[in-house]
């Protein structure tokens, strides 16, 4: 039974379980695999899944998730986290970077607003359409003789 603030490493097959599935549900049906998978093994029951395990099951799309994922399950207070265990380039760059930095407050100098002046755009001359009432000819109705119609075809026999 995992401790509040212990961390472990697994690796989770995910081939069984979306191979059950449509094809198209595979990355949703990875997805539940895990969040299964972690409940059995932290003991817990809120079980989040980080940002960089979602998007590299879904990197491929939802038709061709990754047959099996290594994760890192870190248990927290009143839930455990998923993340993937060996995070891509950008994650560790996001990491590098100070999370926020002062703001630098600058005076607002009062000027006067100044008009832009504003290019018109060429555009084409436009030439004069004729217009040409030419009316389509109307076709007659048909004489009231009984046919059978799409309609009666598609009626139910009684």
């Amino acid at each position: 039974m995992m401790k509040a603030g212990e961390t472990r490493t697994y690796t989770i097959p995910l081939r069984k379980e979306f191979l059950k599935t449509a094809r198209w549900r595979g990355a949703g049906r990875a997805v539940t695999t895990v969040k299964k998978f972690v409940v059995q093994h932290a003991k817990a029951e809120e079980v989040k899944v980080g940002r960089w395990l979602n998007e590299a099951i879904w990197k491929r799309g939802a038709k061709n998730p990754p047959s099996r994922v290594r994760v890192d399950v870190k248990k927290e207070d009143d839930y455990v986290l998923v993340e993937l265990s060996e995070l891509p380039r950008k994650a560790k760059k996001e990491e590098t970077q100070p999370a926020e930095l002062p703001e630098k407050v600058e005076e607002k100098k009062e000027e006067k607003p100044v008009k832009k002046a504003v290019a018109k755009k060429e555009t084409k001359p436009k030439t004069a359409a004729k217009k040409t009432s030419a009316k389509k000819p109307v076709a007659k109705k048909a004489s009231k003789t009984k046919t059978k119609s799409s309609s009666t075809k598609s009626k139910k026999k009684e």
